[in-house]
């Protein structure tokens, strides 16, 4: 019977222990969410019921449930609330702070005094992500916070949806802006575009436009960027007319790719594409200089051909600097002999062999070690073991015997600018006087100073029609002596200005504020 009883007992506390575990786990609650939707920065929980909520600016209530409420109704009163409206233009209007041009420092210190805005805050919010290259999830910042509620108390941070959508917002603002930009004054434009593969594997394009404005200012801007299915040749095309069609672009001068016969595929896409929208003006001298091999790319082969050549010569450099670079003691060793000849107080570099700025960077260096190494030679007995190179090497200096091949080339590039002014020249007899006519300002450019027209004694100018008084020809009879002569010349004026351009002596180098386009 004890034996029982006992057992009673201990099963009896067992339960009363369960049954007080079970209490104190549905007395535990789950703690309360944040408020994350920029709308609750404008209401505030009742403190008797959490269920709802009033607005800070007029107190109007609504219910606020998490569950069977949601914030619409809630969101639907800001955007209508009288008490708010007022209590943003008293904000935005009643104090100013004085400031700077732009925020930054002005040659004339010139201080204004700006109104406080809160969607002017929140734009710069937005143009400080994408400037930056900030995650949206930076609203969230708790420094950031502490920043803005420091520096601006009175300003409401919306949520990172809402700034993803103010993202997107400015992206097509800024883009029907350039839009019009193209569109409305028919620029002729190049492209220029590129492909490469992300570490995910997936492959991405960039086009970007060139193009020059009505006030001969060279402007650059991405217009796409994109993930493209395959690097073939036909969807690169296609890529690009369709970003064209997308930007309203129809008349293009050239596309510079990379050497590489997927992009010859590209550019004849695209060249088939414009002449089969039957505009006469969407491309020059039908598509035949439309491709233009990029630059760099030229410059890589190039470099990579002549390093080639020198190979041997490299190569040695190399071995001397991995035998200086092999460990801690040889380093030491090298910088004793260094500063024993008075080099520079600075070390040699290694190359990446598969890049040729690196390999550069470390002929240039060691050419200014030159002293050191042959003193390490000297000193260092395995130095001379590591570093072991054949004499009979022979070195010869590229295309010393091609002069054929560069008047050819010439010869070409000179053929090819007066196609190209021929083209224009056409374009522009067949066009009205006012699109193709070109005011010539005067003034000084490039370090020649010159004016358009003749001057008169008093200050007055005539241009070539004659438009002053015949007291101003009387008093200057050069000008009748001029004019026969000119009239005289006329006929006998053959050579084109491309011809009349190459035959113009070369600016002087000096003048580092030259503006080719300008010019």
């Amino acid at each position: 019977m004890s034996g029982h009883s006992r057992s009673n007992s201990i099963s009896d506390d067992d339960n009363q222990s369960v049954q007080m575990e079970g209490t104190q786990k549905a007395k535990r609650k789950r703690p309360a969410m944040k408020k994350r939707s920029a709308t609750w920065n404008h209401f505030t929980l009742l403190e008797d019921n959490p269920n709802k909520c009033k607005c800070n600016y007029c107190g109007r209530q609504y219910q606020c449930h998490s569950r069977r409420d949601g914030i619409t109704n809630m969101r639907n009163h800001i955007l209508a609330c009288l008490a708010y409206k007022t209590f943003r233009e008293q904000q935005e209007g009643s104090q100013q702070n004085l400031t700077t041009k732009d925020g930054e420092g002005n040659a004339s210190n010139m201080v204004l005094a700006k109104g406080w805005s809160q969607d002017a805050c929140r734009r710069a919010v937005t143009k400080m992500i994408i400037m930056g290259e900030l995650p949206l999830s930076f609203v969230d910042n708790k420094g950031f916070k502490h920043f803005y509620s420091v520096a601006i108390p009175q300003f409401v941070m919306s949520s990172r949806r809402t700034i993803g959508r103010d993202v997107m917002d400015l992206f097509l603002e800024e883009k029907t802006m350039l839009k019009s930009l193209i569109c409305n004054n028919k620029h002729r434009v190049s492209l220029t575009t590129d492909l490469w593969t992300s570490v995910q594997n997936m492959s991405f394009m960039v086009i970007t436009t060139h193009f020059i404005d009505n006030d001969w200012c060279l402007n650059r801007r991405i217009i796409s960027f994109s993930v493209i299915e395959d690097h073939r040749g036909k969807m690169i095309g296609k890529n690009i007319v369709a970003c064209l069609q997308d930007w309203g672009i129809e008349r293009l001068f050239a596309i510079t790719v990379d050497n590489a016969s997927t992009n010859d595929v590209a550019v004849n896409y695209v060249t088939m594409q414009l002449l089969a929208w039957r505009n006469d003006d969407a491309i020059v001298l039908a598509g035949q200089y439309m491709h233009v091999r990029c630059c760099a790319h030229i410059l890589n082969l190039i470099v990579v051909s002549g390093l080639n050549e020198l190979h041997a010569s490299v190569s040695a450099i190399r071995n001397a600097v991995k035998y200086v670079r092999s460990s801690t003691t040889r380093l030491q060793a090298f910088k004793q002999c260094a500063q024993q000849v008075k080099c520079p107080n600075r070390t040699v570099v290694l190359d990446c062999p598969t890049r040729w700025n690196s390999t550069y960077l470390m002929l240039m260096t060691a050419l200014k070690f030159q002293a050191a190494f042959d003193r390490m030679a000297e000193v260092d007995k395995p130095y001379e073991a590591y570093f072991l190179e054949k004499e009979n090497n022979a070195k010869r200096i590229i295309f010393a015997n091609d002069g054929w091949k560069v008047e050819e080339m010439t010869k070409a590039v000179k053929d090819l600018l007066n196609e190209l002014y021929d083209a224009y020249s056409a374009m522009c007899s067949s066009s009205t006087p006012s699109i193709c006519s070109e005011s010539v300002p005067s003034g000084n450019y490039g370090g020649t100073s010159y004016s358009p027209y003749f001057t008169t004694e008093v200050g007055l100018s005539e241009g070539p029609s004659g438009d002053g008084d015949d007291i101003f020809r009387v008093s200057r009879p050069f000008f009748g002596y001029a004019q026969k002569v000119f009239v005289q010349n006329e006929g006998k004026r053959v050579v084109s200005e491309v011809e009349r351009y190459l035959s113009d002596p070369v600016e002087y180098p000096s003048n580092l504020k030259l503006n080719v386009l300008l010019w």
